[in-house]
């Protein structure tokens, strides 16, 4: 099978998915939120650059000058994401999200395009001058989106400030590997644009295959991405706001109350702090942290907790799966995913929690929501 063929299976496939996508979100979403809106308009644009390769790759289109003839859809991938980012981060008050002048670029573009099209088929313009201009198109939008790419960069490293309540849910840790994969594709993106213009063997479309292929790839994973980790971000919002007006339970009440016994006086103290103020709600929380809260050593924090039969990491997962036992039996919280619960209750990751909980009630947590364990 020859490699243009396995790339264009893999365009349409990834167009069809991105299509699939858009159509799934909106209809499950009775409102469409900002940043769900860009996340859609950027697989939106990202699935009609394949699908209009796939069409130029197919032959579907039997004009010499069908190749030039193109909506720039490429223009609007990147500043959709950056947009969404934006919004997702909640600071598009103070960063300029740039969607008026990526529109006009798009417009612009797109114009002078068919304007040198139907000028070289009435014979008022050369085609080199439309070669010419398709390779200048590509390396102004290659270094516009390269720009808009550095600007996330940069919000991220140099502005955390701005969305430090976002960090407080969200570690953001998916951007930067989304940003690592934005990276590598601006890499091929450039080698296909200086194989254009410099090589006198390999032009388009063959440049572009690699591009095209994790392009292809990219549309599932970002889409995916970004649209789950903007729900669960929603949830946990919801959580910990409903959760701050949560009356006491009684065993949290008799554990406030419980006076320390001679012998394990240390331990008391440790789980009263621990439980007062929620301490193994915080996925940083370590035994440096705990010991610098509580204003004792390190040894001596985990020597007692350690006599008590259990180390530290199980003594506060232990905490953190009662608190989750406690939302996901609650009729109050039925409507929210359980990744979501148990990020807002202390664990860093969906497979940490998952694990902890097996290990500690024998059944994965949404088993243990089905049966209605109390």
């Amino acid at each position: 099978m020859a490699p243009s063929t396995i790339i264009n299976f893999f365009l349409i496939i990834g167009a069809i998915q991105g299509f699939i996508f858009i159509g799934v979100t909106f209809f499950m979403r009775n409102r469409i939120e900002r940043p769900v809106l860009f996340l859609n308009l950027f697989v939106l644009f990202l699935s009609l650059n394949n699908l209009q390769s796939w069409v130029l790759e197919s032959k579907l289109i039997d004009d010499p000058l069908g190749t030039y003839l193109t909506i720039p859809w490429y223009i609007m991938i990147v500043p959709m994401f950056y947009s969404f980012f934006l919004h997702y981060l909640r600071i598009e008050n103070r960063k300029k999200t740039l969607i008026w002048l990526s529109t006009v670029l798009f417009l612009s573009a797109s114009l002078v395009r068919v304007w040198l099209v139907f000028g070289v088929k009435n014979g008022s313009i050369g085609i080199g001058v439309l070669k010419n201009y398709t390779l200048f198109e590509d390396c102004f939008v290659l270094c516009y989106s390269i720009w808009l790419y550095l600007l996330c960069i940069d919000v991220l490293r140099r502005h955390q400030r701005m969305f430090s309540e976002i960090l407080s849910y969200d570690n953001l840790r998916w951007v930067r590997r989304f940003l690592r994969w934005g990276g590598i594709i601006f890499a091929l993106w450039g080698l296909a644009v200086v194989l254009n213009i410099f090589s006198s063997t390999i032009k388009a479309p063959d440049s572009y295959y690699p591009l095209r292929l994790l392009s292809s790839i990219l549309i599932y994973w970002v889409g995916y991405q970004g649209f789950f980790q903007f729900i669960v971000l929603k949830e946990r919002m919801a959580l910990r706001s409903l959760s701050k007006n949560r009356p006491i339970t009684t065993e949290q009440r008799n554990i406030q109350k419980k006076g320390p016994t001679r012998n394990k006086i240390d331990f008391h103290q440790i789980d009263r702090h621990v439980e007062e103020n929620k301490s193994y709600l915080n996925p940083q929380l370590g035994l440096e942290t705990l010991a610098s809260e509580l204003g004792l050593g390190i040894s001596t924090i985990s020597k007692v907790i350690n006599e008590n039969g259990i180390g530290f990491s199980d003594y506060i997962n232990a905490k953190r799966i009662k608190e989750v036992q406690r939302f996901i039996t609650d009729p109050d919280f039925k409507d929210y995913t359980i990744v979501a619960i148990g990020l807002e209750c202390g664990f860093n990751s969906r497979s940490t929690f998952y694990s902890a909980f097996k290990k500690e009630v024998g059944v994965s947590p949404l088993e243990y929501r089905r049966k209605g364990k109390g």
